[in-house]
């Protein structure tokens, strides 16, 4: 059901509810209005009565007292009678004094601009006695009364406001409550957990904001994983080109680089005593020599040792990890403090993710050396088995990422970031305590 719909049928149920209880107390009102006024007729029925008998012989302070109970608690409801001698002497109690509080304030400014002048009546006793019956005007149950209506109209009113606004309140948190779980889910998406679902709403405009929200939700895991297919198999291809190269490197230059320093030490035999040439030969063998350590290092770092034929596992990721910052250090790094702490206690690592936890330390350890102006970096590699978690961590004390370039960095934070993202990780970049660049990617091992 649409929002403004529920709203309406919830607020004129409401409504009806209140204007049926208005409508009974406003009939219980009258009804004791009536009776009121019926009770009112029979006592001026009994004062025509007692002003009838006071022309015969009767006790004239019987009649006086018969009067003063047809004045009391205002039930003639239009005036008050009073009986004088013809001295003008009262025989009658005098009218009760005007309430205190807020209702006698009321009744006084009520009447307050009115005239109220009194009629008289003059009766002859038998035994030729005057009497004066003085008819007072009394408003008193008039202004009761509408005191009384006033008072309900408002609180019937009030009422009928409270409960609208209470109605109200509770039908549109009722009707809004899914929106918690919409946000909580948008705040989700944000944070890249697509995996998200919101719940149907009885509420048709909410329900269609969580249907499109999930149908987003499902059209970005897809996306998600095959963007993360199209990174496994360029980093596949990539490895496998790595692999290649090295092959051609190492059967075709590694051969002829052995047979120069072959040819060259069987020249620098056959000329001894002749110092030029055997400086030149032994030249030779030394710069062959130099450029096959160099070449021994390049195919470390194309395919390093323990990450090659698919046998990778715990162990080989750690010794190659090893070997990889011996190597930086052992080429003229030695000044950069790089100390590596790697715990992962026989948990086994997915290939692909071994590969590219060592692509990320060789990438970020190249960025140090190029560029972070270092002098510790500290590597450390933790997997946690009962979390099914393993952590990557690279900080150096350098003078940090640019803060402008933290989101998209250069061509080796891109592809860092690719290969966290092809193997479903996290990655954070922030500043280091006092100063640097803390690089710290999670990955799923499940």
């Amino acid at each position: 059901m649409q929002l403004v719909n529920r709203l309406l049928l919830r607020l004129m149920l409401v409504g009806m509810a209140a204007i049926s209880i208005a409508l009974a107390l406003t009939l219980l009102a009258a009804k004791r209005d009536i009776a009121d006024e019926v009770d009112s007729s029979q006592r001026i029925g009994q004062l025509i009565a007692t002003l009838g008998a006071l022309q015969g012989s009767g006790s004239l302070a019987a009649q006086a007292t018969a009067i003063d109970g047809l004045n009391e608690g205002g039930t003639l409801r239009h005036f008050h009678v009073a009986l004088l001698d013809d001295a003008g002497r009262r025989l009658t109690r005098q009218p009760a004094e005007a309430d205190e509080g807020f209702p006698g304030v009321l009744r006084r400014w009520l009447v307050r601009d009115l005239d109220m002048p009194t009629t008289t009546l003059s009766v002859m006793r038998p035994d030729g006695q005057r009497l004066v019956v003085m008819l007072e005007p009394n408003p008193r149950s008039e202004s009761s009364e509408a005191i009384t209506s006033a008072l309900l109209q408002f609180g019937l009113f009030g009422a009928v406001a409270v409960a609208l606004i209470v109605a109200l309140w509770f039908s549109v948190r009722r009707a809004l409550a899914p929106l918690s779980d919409i946000l909580s889910a948008i705040a989700r998406l944000e944070a890249g957990d697509y995996a998200v679902r919101i719940r149907r709403c009885a509420t048709r405009e909410l329900d269609q904001i969580g249907r499109a929200l999930n149908h987003l939700a499902e059209v970005l895991t897809e996306q998600i994983a095959r963007q993360r297919e199209l990174l496994h198999r360029l980093q596949d291809v990539q490895e496998d080109e790595r692999r290649k190269l090295a092959h051609e490197l190492h059967d075709e230059f590694g051969q002829l680089l052995t047979a120069i320093q072959v040819d060259a030490s069987y020249l620098m035999r056959q000329s001894a005593g002749q110092s030029a040439l055997e400086a030149c030969t032994r030249a030779v063998v030394e710069n062959s020599g130099a450029i096959l350590a160099q070449l021994r290092s390049l195919l470390a770092q194309l395919r390093p040792y323990g990450l090659q034929g698919g046998e990778e596992h715990d162990i080989a990721l750690g010794q190659a990890l090893r070997d990889l910052v011996a190597q930086r250090q052992s080429r003229g790094d030695a000044e950069l403090d790089c100390r590596l702490s790697i715990a992962l206690d026989a948990v086994a690592i997915p290939p692909r993710l071994a590969v590219a936890v060592y692509r990320i330390v060789q990438e970020a350890l190249t960025n140090v050396m190029r560029h972070a102006q270092a002098s510790r970096v500290q590597i450390a590699v933790v997997a946690d088995e009962a979390a099914s978690v393993l952590e990557l961590s690279v900080i150096d004390d350098g003078r940090g990422l640019d803060p402008a370039r933290a989101s998209s960095g250069g061509i080796g934070i891109a592809g860092i970031r690719e290969r966290v993202l092809a193997n479903g990780g996290e990655l954070r970049l922030e500043p280091a305590t006092p100063s640097g660049l803390a690089l710290t990617a999670r990955f799923p091992l499940g």
